[in-house]
């Protein structure tokens, strides 16, 4: 797996958290920085850490025979590609945001957010070769996507519930199935 591919499913896994960034984002627009850098510092470091974790099961438990890695971590990437993508297709306009100043609600939220990352964490590690270097790259556009939705959340306020990129995740992590499937078949 080559870095390009490693930064597609990182914006794939933003995407597909975005809503939940941009939902904390407007409920804490009123809240101090201490209490927004305290949100993001948790979001970043659960969701970092069950693709970390990811990762080091997937590299840990991969077959020594690269296809079988290729064909697990493709039916991973193309499940989790069409569940991003239909649950993003079908989920409604949030109208009610979580309470986020709430510690364990943030801790839970993110744990939620986390379940893809850790699958596709799992699936990077069945194909990586430099799995440390993978989570960084990884886990640096993370925390960069979580930084940037409380930003525009703040600027554009609710107008931001409409930039909903849910869809595009689940498309950029079946881009990633389809050119692994690609690579797997010889064409």
């Amino acid at each position: 797996m080559n870095n390009f591919e490693i930064i597609l499913l990182a914006f794939a896994l933003v995407f597909n958290s975005w809503i939940a960034y941009i939902n904390a984002g407007i409920v804490l627009s009123g809240e101090a920085l201490v209490r927004k850098v305290n949100y993001a510092g948790m979001m970043f470091l659960i969701q970092c850490i069950m693709l970390g974790a990811g990762i080091w099961i997937g590299y840990k438990t991969g077959s020594l025979e690269i296809r079988i890695n290729m064909v697990i971590s493709l039916s991973i990437m193309f499940i989790f590609g069409l569940k991003v993508l239909l649950t993003g297709i079908r989920a409604p306009e949030e109208d009610k945001a979580f309470d986020y100043t709430d510690s364990k609600v943030t801790f839970f939220a993110s744990l939620a957010e986390g379940i893809t990352p850790l699958a596709i964490g799992i699936s990077i590690g069945l194909l990586s070769l430099n799995p440390y270097l993978h989570w960084i790259i990884t886990g640096l556009l993370m925390l960069s996507g979580i930084v940037a939705a409380l930003i525009l959340s703040k600027r554009m306020g609710r107008d931001s519930f409409k930039l909903r990129l849910a869809p595009v995740g689940g498309l950029l992590l079946l881009a990633a199935a389809i050119k692994l499937a690609i690579n797997l078949t010889g064409f």
